[in-house]
């Protein structure tokens, strides 16, 4: 109950300024109905008890689950399985992933079922397990995480170039949605077990981040591919316009939502539970007193997933929807603008995975990147691109990779000056900025601005506001690491005596952050590598 208890305590403290968010815009400038009022507040109780015990399952299931296959993916000495690992595990986790569920089903609908929702999950899901695939090549091989970043996005700009732009949107919304409550705490352990196969080198911790990173570059990818192939009816967004659900009952929309929901989140959790209990029978072994808890915090992801997204879907998503449309129905650009800056900030605090990243790198660190100042960065980023989505809807013809393109043009500049964990660590944030909060809250949000904007199309403006959030952390937390760099440069300007001669050439160099400050794992003995093996 302790650890119940300290969840509780953390999970108030991000969904009460969201829910204090809501009922204060209602008094000033959005009346809902006693209904809608009702509905919602019930769904930021549900919101509050799932994500809780969600997070108790994380600690006791998911995250020991990743750093035990992790690490026996390692012991095996062979590279094919490391790879097969990667492109098993990351299929496996991404289509259960009820983020990328969510987007799929919008999707699906919004394009009169042009692309399927099962064939847009299983499209992403490939793509996430090919680039975990690549992630381990990049830990076992030390390959610097930019260059494979590099790589990744020139080959996203060109299949841009040949795809609809509304396809733009669903492959880079798939990005941040592809990686939220499940994925991204069995990714990080992932990480963090396999990254123990360079021990002794020199990436240090900056191993275990950057696989999330690439895991979303990975859905992007996959999502234009099948935009090449796939076409969009032009009359789709009229359709799309005319989507709504009103009720007048406060219950009803949870009791619709009970059974799906439970039905879903044990699809979730299901491949995290086949996959431990095959490496239970066949390699772990563990005693009893130590697969119990992993058990239990299946059980716990199950039911707390359940629960939290019968609160989303049940109240926030509809209640962001009307709040949008009705703050257009003002006539106040300002206004709408101003809502969407500070329900950004609000919303990214809340997101699970958030809270699971932002706990991992301080843990990692030793407290030397304080969760703090991530989160403090993230919701700046994140508010400015939830306001900036508002703005596209307003300014007719500007089109997403309008924004997106110059943005990414800076972010890989960046690249070349951020310190490596810093830079894995903005990549990984990018892609769990955007969750179940988002994928509905906020999404739902700038489709009711759509629907109010006469000239504004549905498919084109609707959707894209997850692919910025998930840009936001690029850009912000490389600053944060560039700052550090200049921090540490002048520190150590400052301590070196005055009598100590200073080199000239290359030999003098500032050395990243990270090299002198992030903490080292104890040394093993490194693995044997003879024709395949790792």
């Amino acid at each position: 109950m302790g650890l119940f208890a300290e969840k509780v305590k953390e999970v108030l403290s991000s969904v009460l300024p969201i829910t204090l968010f809501v009922i204060i815009l209602h008094f000033i400038a959005t009346p809902l109905s006693g209904v809608m009022i009702g509905q919602f507040l019930i769904g930021a109780f549900l919101v509050i008890v799932g994500l809780s015990i969600f997070l108790v399952g994380v600690d006791l299931g998911a995250t020991p689950i990743g750093e035990h296959a992790g690490e026996r993916l390692v012991h095996t000495g062979k590279m094919s399985w490391l790879m097969a690992g990667g492109l098993g595990l990351g299929f496996l986790i991404s289509i259960a992933e009820p983020d990328l569920q969510i987007l799929a089903t919008e999707v699906a609908e919004l394009t009169g079922g042009a692309i399927g929702k099962f064939a847009m999950v299983i499209v992403v899901s490939v793509g996430v397990g090919l680039l975990v695939m690549t992630g381990f090549w990049r830990i076992v091989r030390s390959v610097k995480l930019r260059t494979v970043l590099w790589v990744a996005y020139f080959i996203i700009l060109i299949l841009a170039i040949f795809n609809d732009p509304v396809f733009h949107n669903f492959a880079f919304d798939a990005s941040g949605a592809t990686t939220g409550a499940i994925t991204t705490p069995f990714i990080l352990a992932l990480a963090a077990g396999v990254s123990k196969i360079t021990v002794g080198q020199s990436e240090d911790a900056r191993d275990q981040f950057g696989l999330v990173g690439l895991a979303s570059a990975g859905a992007i990818l996959a999502v234009l591919a099948q935009g090449t192939l796939v076409s969009v009816p032009a009359d789709a967004s009229l359709a799309a316009g005319d989507a709504t659900t009103v009720t007048d009952s406060l219950f009803a929309p949870y009791l619709a939502y009970t059974l799906p929901t439970m039905r879903d989140a044990l699809f979730c959790v299901a491949p995290l539970a086949i996959v431990f209990v095959i490496m239970q029978l066949k390699v772990l072994k563990l005693r009893r007193h130590d697969s119990a808890p992993i058990f239990f915090g299946l059980f716990c992801c199950w039911l707390g997933l359940a629960v939290f997204t019968i609160g989303v879907m049940g109240g926030f998503m509809e209640t962001g929807r009307i709040i949008g449309s009705m703050l257009i129905d003002k006539g106040q650009p300002w206004m709408t603008i101003l809502a969407g800056l500070f329900l950004g900030m609000l919303t990214v605090i809340a997101e699970p995975a958030v809270l699971v990243l932002t706990e991992s790198i301080e843990k990692v660190t030793d407290g030397i990147i304080p969760r703090k100042v991530v989160l403090a960065f993230l919701a700046v980023g994140v508010g400015i691109s939830v306001a900036l989505a508002v703005v596209r809807i307003y300014i007719e013809d500007l089109l997403l990779w309008h924004i997106l393109l110059p943005a990414y043009i800076l972010i890989m500049i960046m690249s070349f000056f951020t310190p490596e964990l810093y830079l894995g660590i903005a990549f990984d944030a990018g892609g769990v900025a955007s969750g179940p909060m988002t994928a509905t809250f906020v999404l739902a949000f700038t489709q009711g601005a759509a629907r109010g904007v006469p000239y504004a199309d549905m498919l084109l403006d609707g959707f894209g506001v997850i692919a910025l959030v998930a840009m936001a952390p690029l850009i912000t937390l490389q600053i944060l690491g560039i700052i550090s760099v200049i921090q540490k440069k002048r520190q150590d300007r400052l301590s070196e005596p005055a009598h100590v001669a200073v080199a000239s050439g290359d030999h003098v160099r500032a050395k990243e952050i990270t090299e002198s400050t992030v903490p080292t794992r104890e040394a093993t003995p490194p693995l044997k590598k003879e024709g395949d093996d790792v």
